[in-house]
């Protein structure tokens, strides 16, 4: 069901539901209306929506974000002995009010907040505003969730949702843990990979992580520098995010690089220096591709589990010099076209795989030889030189959430490349997002 992000879901996806014979289950619930114990709720009849409708629905939430995730859908009717959904439908006045209202009150229910809940009003009558109400909710790292107004955790049995017990709140606890874990291992293994890659010899340090310079000698007896920046960029989903066979994805084709477009600071964020961008190559449970430029080489992978590394490695020369330089320069657009690419490939994969709010923690790594300046976006910026020192710099996680969150995710980071050279920044970015299924 709602293959895209429910704010784009439409009334011939509801009428879907119908016409495959979508049944309650673990992770599906139908209601008629609001639940209520005096009959109707006061929304029905132009009023607000009740407290008792608000706790219970936030107690099926929280019960799916503490299970496998799951969908629950107001204004359809069940059969009370297939289960399946049955016409017909019981609209809901100004459907996509009562979502708002829903989403914020059920937000504020459950402790700590969910990651990932979706909650939109999809039309389905000729007045232009009643219809049902979808809540989708993902299986939640986080997890277990207590309901903030009993304190209790909820699980869902089959098709409802029970109080969890003492020890299944301390085995799921110990469970999330472990997936913590396994994130925190990724992103190590991530990183080992990524040393690896770099060119061995004078320009990778070790067993201090890192990249180095040298002077070489050159024809004549004459001088120069050679140093390099390297950067790493990993996404990596929280929870399963199986992906399959990745070899016979047509999706794959949709992980492409471009320039992005936006109304923010950067207005254009590209890589010009990108040259040759060879095809997807299958690798042990991952795909991977490589590209270039005349002074860079980078690599894109992909996993089996969803994991996304991106790595750019870019050397440069300066020559006739007869002491180490300063600082080199590094194009603020190339640092932010790398992630919003990242980005963009993580929407790709969870929207291609029905799961269109799965949430990623990402990790980003720089190192460098030289003192890098900052080359800044056109117009105003800070007074000085925004110069981020040499060797190892790697930024707090972040996480790549909705869509309506990518230019935040985009602006902090910015921030933090500012701050790592001493500055901070007053603007935001804007990007123009393709659509994750074109």
């Amino acid at each position: 069901m709602f293959p895209n992000r429910l704010s784009d879901a439409t009334a011939a996806d509801v009428q879907a539901i119908f016409d495959t014979e979508v049944s309650e289950g673990l992770d599906v619930e139908f209601k008629r209306s609001l639940p209520s114990k005096d009959g109707a709720d006061a929304w029905m009849s132009g009023g607000r929506i009740g407290d008792e409708a608000k706790d219970h629905l936030a107690r099926e939430i929280i019960a799916f974000a503490n299970t496998d995730g799951g969908t629950l859908i107001l204004g359809i009717d069940e059969d009370k002995q297939t289960k399946r959904a049955i016409l017909p439908m019981w609209p809901l006045p100004r459907c996509k009010e009562a979502a708002n209202n829903l989403h914020q009150s059920i937000s504020q229910r459950a402790e700590p907040r969910l990651p990932s809940f979706e909650c939109e009003g999809v039309v389905t009558e000729p007045d232009g505003s009643s219809g049902v109400i979808v809540m989708r909710v993902l299986p939640s790292y986080l997890a277990p969730h207590r309901h903030g107004t009993d304190r209790h955790c909820y699980v869902r049995r089959n098709d409802r949702a029970e109080q969890m017990s003492m020890a299944e709140i301390q085995d799921q606890t110990k469970r999330m843990a472990k997936g913590a874990e396994e994130v925190d291992r990724a992103f190590v293994e991530s990183s080992n990979r990524f040393f690896d890659w770099i060119p061995a010899g004078s320009q990778r340090t070790h067993p201090v992580r890192g990249v180095m310079g040298e002077y070489r000698e050159g024809q004549g007896g004459s001088t120069h520098w050679a140093g390099a920046w390297a950067l790493r960029i990993t996404a990596r989903p929280f929870g399963p995010l199986p992906v399959g066979n990745l070899s016979r994805q047509a999706w794959v084709k949709l992980l492409d690089s471009r320039t992005f477009t936006g109304g923010g600071r950067q207005g254009l964020l590209q890589n010009i220096d990108l040259g040759n961008v060879r095809p997807w190559k299958p690798r042990l449970r991952a795909t991977e591709r490589t590209f270039e430029g005349d002074n860079l080489s980078g690599l894109d992978r992909v996993t089996a589990d969803g994991q996304i590394d991106r790595l750019v490695f870019r050397p440069y020369v300066e020559q006739k010099r007869k002491q180490r330089p300063s600082f080199q320069y590094v194009s603020l657009s190339e640092l932010m076209w790398n992630m919003a690419s990242v980005i963009h490939f993580a929407d790709v994969i969870r929207s291609q795989l029905s799961r269109p709010s799965q949430s990623f923690a990402l990790e980003v790594e720089l190192l460098q030889a030289d003192p890098l300046y900052l080359i800044p976006y056109p117009g105003p910026a800070p007074p000085g030189s925004p110069i981020i020192s040499e060797h190892r710099i790697l930024f707090p996680r972040y996480e790549i959430g909705s869509r309506e969150t990518f230019d935040d995710l985009m602006t902090v980071f910015d921030q933090d490349l500012w701050n790592s050279a001493g500055f901070q920044s007053d603007w935001k970015l804007s990007v123009d997002w393709p659509r994750a299924n074109n």
